[in-house]
């Protein structure tokens, strides 16, 4: 049991690329390494967490943790992944206000919010890659981008709607269940309706952590205007810089908006319910979900609406730069190294485009 929160531990520090990088280690070291788990059987779970909401490479270190040791596992197995990063941004957090006003500083965020759009739009590839065959997914991600864009539906419907519709449109459905969750509310203002926010966006956003990041930004920039669009591209940005999932940048937003108990609240938010799927009814599930050949054509239209909403808020985080020439060397700069050289660290790629952007600034 210690072993599994030794391994998760030194996954949570050193888990740098995303959370389908995450995924891979996860693989190599239960499939390859250990041999405790069939490439089938991980494949298989690998999927179906796909097909839910909530943040995939936390789930499924969770599910790892309950399949080897019960109920201490995956709290240990979580726990590990999550503590690095958890730290990490809430440092990131306190000292950011003081950093901010500095001169230098904003020509160096600004070379990292380049740099770091074109690592977000890299890890969009595996969520085509896997789905632009089906031949209604591309025409779905333009609707998406159109409805997302026009703000004409919130994004936790979009992502939902499109599963459905995509079912109804791939197959003869005659009965579609669908499961709500009750929350109970207190009246203790902001932080409850952070907690709030951050709790059903874990619980119905489906995909990758990223897709959590349009939903996000929804709530807390547009709607309640907690946090700037800048403090929220930051914290993009330092999600993208920190090991483990790259949901922790919800602990970012909350330490700007409530400090630490803001930090701590965001973070439970989002990872409650995906936790609470993993330890309770999805380990008795695998099988029978495994067999339901909706599920498929349900991925299809969620993760067309997630990369429509994706693709649109990385456009809205970068509407003020498109003039500039250093947005676009620094943008097609890192997504070729990405493409020549995959295994590149993503830290040492936005750090080193946030320096060139400063001494540009400093040189003209």
């Amino acid at each position: 049991m210690l072993e599994t929160f030794k391994y998760f531990l030194y996954l949570g520090f050193t888990g740098f690329g995303g959370p389908l990088m995450l995924i891979q280690q996860m693989r190599q070291h239960y499939v390859t390494d250990t041999e405790k788990i069939t490439q089938s059987e991980f494949d298989q779970i690998f999927t179906l967490i796909k097909a839910m909401p909530g943040p995939i490479a936390f789930q499924m270190a969770v599910y790892l943790g309950n399949r080897f040791h019960k109920i201490a596992g995956e709290g240990l197995a979580g726990l590990g992944l999550l503590l690095p990063s958890f730290v990490m941004i809430v440092l990131i957090g306190f000292f950011y206000s003081s950093l901010v006003g500095l001169s230098f500083v904003n020509p160096v965020l600004d070379g990292f919010l380049f740099s770091a759009s074109a690592v977000i739009l890299m890890s969009l590839k595996s969520l085509v890659a896997t789905n632009y065959r089906f031949i209604l997914f591309i025409p779905l991600v333009l609707v998406n981008i159109y409805l997302s864009w026009h703000r004409l539906v919130p994004e936790p419907l979009l992502i939902i709607g499109f599963g459905v519709l995509s079912v109804l449109l791939n197959q003869n459905v005659s009965r579609l269940q669908l499961f709500s969750v009750a929350f109970l509310f207190v009246d203790w203002q902001k932080i409850i309706e952070l907690f709030k926010i951050c709790l059903i966006s874990g619980a119905v956003v489906f995909g990758t952590g990223l897709a959590l990041i349009p939903v996000l930004k929804t709530d807390l920039v547009d709607l309640h205007q907690w946090i700037t669009i800048k403090e929220f591209n930051d914290g993009v940005i330092f999600g993208q810089m920190t090991p483990g999932p790259v949901t922790i940048t919800s602990a970012f937003f909350g330490y700007q908006i409530s400090g630490l108990v803001g930090a701590l609240v965001a973070m439970l938010g989002v990872f409650f319910m995906p936790f609470v799927h993993m330890v309770t009814w999805f380990p008795y599930a695998v099988k029978a979900l495994s067999k339901q050949k909706w599920i498929a054509d349900f991925l299809v239209g969620a993760t067309s609406a997630v990369l429509g909403c994706i693709l649109t808020t990385l456009t809205i985080m970068n509407i003020n730069s498109y003039n500039r020439i250093m947005f676009w060397v620094l943008f097609i700069a890192t997504l070729a190294v990405l493409i020549l050289k995959p295994k590149t660290s993503i830290v040492l790629l936005i750090v080193g485009a946030g320096l060139l952007n400063l001494i540009v600034s400093l040189v003209i």
